[in-house]
């Protein structure tokens, strides 16, 4: 429990916004093209603008943004099994599909505190580790994107 809090305030300094969850009883909501994506256990995004612009003719896609556009997902395997496809998909050599994601953080009394939009979301990194005995493994999940909106904030 400790090591976790440590780890949310670590990723909580800098650009970027970040929640990570105590339990599996987690605030943190996802939608993939407004489906819920059950065993998210945190989030981070991250984006920091750069001088060069979006309308360059040298850009060649999302992934090659000379903005940093990073959406990190912190799954458990239920969260994995609901994003097989989109994993599998991506990791077969293939043009992986790009999808809307919404990100949802609530308070303990289940009150939005904020919500985020991304658009052309596609994964880029799967990082996974698991040793000895274990009764639930968890996957890092790296998506870059090409736009965010920040659609909800509670202003308290």
């Amino acid at each position: 429990m400790l090591s976790k809090r440590l780890l949310a305030g670590l990723l909580g300094c800098g650009m970027a916004v970040a929640v990570l969850a105590a339990d599996s009883n987690t605030n943190v909501s996802i939608a993939v093209d407004g489906t819920a994506i059950d065993g998210v256990t945190g989030y981070r995004i991250d984006f920091s603008r750069q001088d060069m612009l979006r309308t360059d003719s040298r850009r060649l896609g999302v992934a090659y943004s000379p903005d940093q556009r990073l959406l990190t997902l912190t799954v458990t395997q239920k969260g994995l099994a609901q994003m097989q496809d989109w994993i599998n998909q991506t990791t077969s050599g293939g043009t992986p599909a790009t999808h809307t994601v919404q990100v949802t953080a609530k308070d303990e009394k289940n009150q939005v505190l904020v919500r985020w939009e991304l658009t052309n979301v596609v994964p880029t990194t799967l990082s996974s580790a698991a040793a000895g005995n274990f009764i639930d493994i968890t996957a890092t999940l790296e998506f870059f994107f090409d736009q965010l909106r920040l659609l909800e904030a509670r202003n308290n």
